[in-house]
């Protein structure tokens, strides 16, 4: 099982900017020239909605990009199938929360104790006159 580190997670776009930043260090003009007359914020929207989760976890972006065939650039959904063959993405461990007790319910629980607490001594001081 994966070891859950938080430091591995980063927002969507984050992973994008990460993403594209390295295909352009490792494709260089290439990479470029690949979107030329496209609308970059549709391109990055379309990756973000292709990858879905893919692109907010490290070491699986790290593993697509090592998976990479470096004669071409990767569309979104070879690159979303690269990430699909990456070890599984660990899931964040579960902490156990606890209500803590409102004012009001301190203090209707405080009343409630107390009352208790009347008819016991209530109770068991007729037992010492009946004895």
């Amino acid at each position: 099982m994966l070891a859950y580190s938080p430091s591995d997670f980063c927002t969507p776009d984050q992973g994008l900017d990460y993403i594209f930043g390295k295909m352009g260090a490792i494709y260089g003009a290439s990479f470029t020239r690949h979107w030329e007359n496209v609308d970059l914020s549709l391109v990055r929207q379309t990756w973000g909605e292709i990858l879905g989760r893919y692109c907010t976890y490290r070491p699986t972006i790290d593993f697509a990009l090592r998976s990479m065939n470096t004669a071409f650039v990767p569309s979104a959904l070879a690159f979303r199938e690269l990430c699909t063959q990456a070890p599984r993405i660990p899931d964040k461990p579960h902490s156990i929360i606890t209500k803590q007790p409102t004012q009001e319910e301190l203090v209707m629980t405080a009343k409630a104790k107390e009352e208790a607490l009347q008819k016991i001594r209530s109770f068991t001081g007729s037992l010492k006159v009946a004895a």
